[in-house]
Parts: C-alpha cells; structure tokens; sequence
C-alpha cells in the first residue's frame, strides 16, 4: 500500500496577509498516475479533511495550523503501508513536516517515506540529513516516483540498516535507487543527488488529477482555492514551468526553464469534464506563467468559446504582459478570462536587469490599456527589499505604483523579498552566510506583512523596509479608491449580495473580516474542547 499525505495548512489571524490552502494538485497528479498504474494507494489530506480545525502551532504562537493534527494525520495511515509519500511545495512547511515526518517513523519504522516537491528539490540533503525522510523526489515527479516504488518493490532480498536501503549479499556501498535520476538520497553518511530527471514533453500524456481521492466538495464550498472567489472552482494546470530565469525564483531549479503547453482541445476536455461532475463555476490555473505563446493562448480561448461551457478562469499567480494585444484580450475575456496579474516586480529599470526580469514597462502598459477595456480584474506584483535595492530604486518603485493606481489597475500586491530555496538569489545568499537554514528562516514567509520580516538588502533596514511597503500600498489604494470610487461600491454590492469577490482587495476584506472570524470561532471551540477532555 502507498500513502500519500498533504500536510495541514498555516494560518496568521492578524495583518494583511492571506493564507488559503488550495486542493493539492501536484499530490493529485501523483494519485492519477498510482491510479493508472494499477497500484494501491490511499490518500491523507492533512488540510482538506479537517479544513473548519484551527489549532495553534507550538513553534510560533502567532501561527496556526488548518487541519489534521501530527498524531491524526499518523493514526489514518494504514497499517499496510509500505511507501509514505509526502509532498512539500512552499518551505515554510518544512517545520511540520519534519516533525510528521518524525512521528510517521516511530509508528512505520520499515516503511519508505519519499518527500516531494518545490522544498524537496531545492534542499534535499538537508530534508535528508535532519529528518528521517529516506528519498527526496527532485522536480517533476509522476515517473520518478513510479521508478522510486519499482526498485524499492522489486528488491525483495532488501533490508534497512541504519537508515540505509541495502540489498543482503551486497557491500553496504551499494544503493537500490542507483540508476533512478531525478532523485536525493544518502548512502550511508554519504549524501547522492542524481540530478533532475529529464522533463515530460507531451504533459497530456499524464492523467487527469485524481480529485476523487481528495475532499475536493470540503474545499469548494468553504471557498478555499487560490485567488479570488468567482464561485465553485478548482485548481487546474494549462502547463508546467517558465522559459524566464529571474534572480529571485525557484522554478528554474525546479523545472528548468522549459516551458510546456498542454494540447488546448485536451485541456478544455478536462475543463468540461470537472465542471460536469463538481457542478462547477470556474478555474484557478496554477500556472507560473500561462500566457506565453500567442498561437495557443488564442486556440485554447476558443476552444472554449466554441463548446460554451459557461465558465469563468483566473490567472492568479500571474502571467507575461508580452503575450497580451487586443486580440489575445477580447478573445480571453469572452472565453472567461476574468482575474489575472502581471509582475513588474520593480519601477527601477536597473533593479529588473539584476534580478534578470525580462519585460517591457511600456507594452506591459500598452496590456493593461487592452485588458481594462474589458471587465477583467487586473493586478500588478511588486517585490520590495532585493539585495540590489536601494532607497532610490525604492523611489522609482513607488512611481510605477501610482502610475498603475492612476491607469486603473484594480490591485496591487507588494511582497517584501525573501530568498526562496532553489533561487539564484538564495544560493548567493547561503554563501555569503546571510542565511540560517533554521525554522525561524523557513517560516519568514509567514511574516512578509509584518515589521518582524527581515531584510536582505544592505541599503534598508527591516523597519525602513515595512514602512515602504505601507507607503505603497496606501498610495496604490487612496490613488485608485479617489480616481474609481464606484469600483469599490460596486466590489461591495457584489461581495454582499453574491458572494463572489471582485477583486483581491475583497478577498483580502473577506479574509480580514469573515473567515478569521470564524476561524478565531473555530480556534476557541477547539480548544475548550480540549480543555474539556483533559479536565475529565
């Protein structure tokens, strides 16, 4: 038996920023794949299955946890399970899933545990050498998993000593995952990285996410999907990776930087299909970067016009400005375009070419004209606090910011940087010893709206850094709000007659003032239960 778990989500109750799990749809490929394999496998949604249980993490009492307690999470694991496998996107989870990772063991203790993953390719010999985690599955990981399970299986004179997986009658030098690439592991104390597997080249080829296999109706109907809600939607992918290799990304060192594109009749299939069977509204694509190529933007745009679905879709991690004219923007827009951004990610012109950030301020505002002809929710990522920042770029930066608020961009997102695991910028960082591979490190991200974050810019200092980013947004949004008040009235109307958001700044107040609510309701409850229990 093979199980496969997502961990629990993380939360803040204060602050601006949001955190909203999203059904994990790199794990559900990955049951697709077992699915279609013939193998037996079983699922443990550490988030999803108890996504209404708020409980505060021990590490940091300003964070809590969204979901399945460690001791639940190991409880659901079945008895027969020979493979554990774990997925890791975002970092700031390494803290949990280390300890899950510890306490999978103690109850499984011949059992392989795989971790997968954004955090696993970017630092698996620290995944491997600080937990009890036996493989870490590097990059995209349908078929090296499915190798992982077949050498782990077909080795049935095998045994573990001393965390090490060994065949009987060889040298303990010996590995079974030898000729597997695309994965981490140690033999011995000896640390082996066998680089990145070679990537997929038709990703059709791979099966639909198995969404059966996950409370996927839990997530829907508590509105727990990436980006704004325009109504039940799921996640979905329209192609893997990015052909760009800025500074401050990971995806490189993930997915290289090659960019595939899915077959736009096979991905509207899926589309149709999912809509069908969930009663669906919509799709959040989680692409890093879906518009790329005009040719196939404007096929897949009317593949859906043509087959009428009467869906809506978003864009929410962003997208290149360079692919939109007006063509692309009309024919997106009718076939259900309705929430996207692009990232400029500076106002300084020197900052981009450091940070290697390929774009063209001037298109990229020829774009935004295109798209805001049409009642398309359009915002813009700024990243403030680059190593290469300084208080001057910090100025051009807060210009392009009032320039988007007076265009009539409907939000704006200023991030303070952190150095992800895999970027050019981190591994720089590491060497210059600027970063403690640490759990207060890992969980930096969570404070990325606070005066608490750090900063790695030599020019500004932390509190400096918090302050700037005040600045912008309070600008972004009395410039906009003054220019458009109707916007934020109708945004209001809308949100409160229909539930749906309109734009990030609505989400954002509907996380600030409804869910956390609840979530502080759900919190107290939980733990006077608790309180109950111990006290009986």
């Amino acid at each position: 038996m093979i199980t496969l778990i997502n961990h629990p989500g993380m939360k803040v109750m204060k602050g601006i920023q949001i955190q909203t799990p999203s059904p994990p749809i790199g794990l559900a490929y990955i049951a697709a794949t077992l699915k279609e394999h013939d193998l037996e496998y079983s699922v443990i949604d550490g988030c999803g299955e108890a996504l209404e249980k708020i409980t505060p993490f021990e590490m940091r009492p300003d964070i809590y946890l969204q979901g399945l307690a460690i001791d639940e999470i190991v409880d659901r694991i079945p008895r027969e399970s020979d493979i554990i496998g774990i997925t890791c996107l975002f970092s700031n989870y390494w803290p949990i899933i280390r300890e899950l990772a510890k306490a999978i063991r103690s109850r499984f203790s011949d059992s392989l545990i795989v971790l997968g993953g954004e955090h696993a390719t970017a630092l698996p010999e620290l995944v491997l050498k600080s937990s009890p985690i036996d493989v870490c599955v590097l990059g995209e990981g349908e078929e090296t998993f499915l190798k992982v399970i077949e050498a782990y299986r077909n080795r049935n004179s095998r045994k573990k000593e001393n965390g090490l997986l060994q065949m009987v009658d060889e040298p303990k030098s010996v590995n079974i995952f030898d000729n597997i690439s695309g994965i981490a592991c140690l033999v011995g104390d000896e640390y082996r990285n066998y680089e990145l597997s070679p990537r997929t080249r038709n990703i059709d080829d791979f099966p639909w996410p198995d969404w059966e296999s996950f409370p996927i109706e839990k997530y829907v109907s508590a509105r727990q999907v990436t980006g704004i809600h325009l109504g039940r939607a799921i996640p979905i992918l329209g192609t893997r990776g990015c052909p760009y290799k800025c500074t401050f990304c990971s995806s490189p060192n993930m997915w290289t930087t090659r960019w595939i594109h899915r077959e736009p009749s096979k991905l509207v299939d899926e589309m149709e299909y999912f809509r069908k069977k969930y009663d669906l509204k919509g799709f959040t694509f989680m692409d890093l970067t879906f518009v790329i190529n005009k040719k196939t933007v404007k096929s897949f745009a009317r593949e859906l016009i043509q087959r009428n679905l009467d869906i809506v879709y978003q864009l929410p991690s962003g997208t290149r400005s360079e692919g939109f004219d007006e063509e692309v923007g009309d024919l997106l827009y009718e076939s259900g375009l309705r929430n996207f951004a692009f990232a400029p990610e500076s106002g300084s012109e020197e900052v981009r070419a450091l940070i290697k950030k390929q774009i063209d301020i001037g298109k990229m505002f020829d774009a935004i004209r295109f798209c805001l002809k049409k009642q398309m929710t359009l915002a813009c990522y700024i990243v403030i606090g680059f190593p290469e920042d300084t208080p001057n770029s910090l100025k051009e930066t807060i210009r392009l910011v009032r320039k988007l608020a007076v265009v009539g961009i409907h939000d704006i997102t200023i991030s303070k940087f952190v150095p992800y695991p895999g970027s050019v910028h981190f591994q720089t960082l590491l060497k210059k010893r600027k970063i403690t591979l640490d759990d207060h490190y890992f969980l930096s991200p969570l404070d990325f709206y606070t005066d608490k974050s750090t900063s790695y810019c030599d020019a500004v200092s932390d509190r400096s850094l918090y302050w700037w980013m005040v600045w912008m947004f309070s600008n972004f949004y009395i410039i906009s709000f003054c220019l458009r008040p109707w916007r934020v009235l109708r945004s209001f109307v809308t949100y409160f007659t229909t539930g749906v958001e309109e734009t990030r700044f609505m989400r954002w107040f509907a996380d600030r003032f409804v869910m956390r609510k609840k979530w502080r309701k759900n919190l107290r409850e939980g733990m006077e239960a608790s309180t109950n229990i111990r006290e009986g």
